[in-house]
């Protein structure tokens, strides 16, 4: 019994001994040494600290640049409100676009405004808010503009807080789009920020017509 520890003991100290060993350690005697030693790499090497007193670091991006699949700045700030009253959607929006709208506005618009656009969200119906939310199939609503609207999704207005983080540029003026919608079907203006294909189609024939008779005979 004693022989029998002795060796258990000896093999266990041996098999330490050997595991520790630098010479198998070296590349070349161990299979696939580039997959069994990792490569220690510092992602934030050089990096200057930012928000010292939270202790955070990160990189920030290159000035003047646009990140990938982002759109250029609309450069409006809070105060830019009367330029807001006459900002226009840059977009060409499909039927599509206008459905990814009412998508949207359901998950991020509906809870406060309604999915009827009427003001009275489950948050207002459960007692929620002292006021009703903006009614968007009023009076004063339907003749909103485009850009007033868009200007209070970036900014917020009243109690309501600012969008600009829960919905980009194109899926701003996508819910934008789908409220048009229904409100120039409860007495606003005409809904105009959707090209279907037959319309560029006749654009397409009627530049081509008034182009062949501009030619000289």
């Amino acid at each position: 019994m004693k022989n029998s520890l002795t060796y258990i003991l000896f093999a266990g100290l041996t098999t330490l001994m050997l595991s520790c060993n630098e010479y198998n350690r070296r590349p070349g005697r161990v299979y696939a040494p580039d997959m069994f030693y990792s490569r220690a790499v510092d992602y934030y090497n050089g990096t200057q600290k930012i928000e010292k007193e939270k202790g955070f670091y990160n990189k920030m991006p290159v000035p003047g640049t646009v990140a990938q699949n982002q759109f250029l700045p609309d450069n409006m700030t809070e105060e830019d409100t009367t330029y807001a009253k006459a900002y226009k959607n840059p977009f060409v929006f499909t039927e599509a676009d206008v459905d990814n709208g009412k998508r949207l506005y359901n998950i991020q618009c509906g809870i406060c405004h309604g999915t009827n656009l009427d003001g009275n969200g489950p948050l207002y119906a459960s007692g929620k808010f002292a006021a009703m939310p903006a009614n968007l199939k009023g009076e004063k609503y339907l003749a909103m503009t485009e850009g007033t609207i868009y200007h209070a999704i970036k900014f917020g207005k009243n109690a309501m807080g600012s969008y600009a983080s829960q919905l980009d540029t194109k899926e701003r003026w996508q819910v934008i789009a789908y409220i048009k919608q229904i409100q120039s079907e409860n007495g606003g203006s005409p809904f105009t920020m959707i090209s279907k294909p037959e319309t560029t189609e006749t654009a397409a024939i009627q530049v081509a017509n008034d182009s062949t008779k501009s030619e000289p005979k």
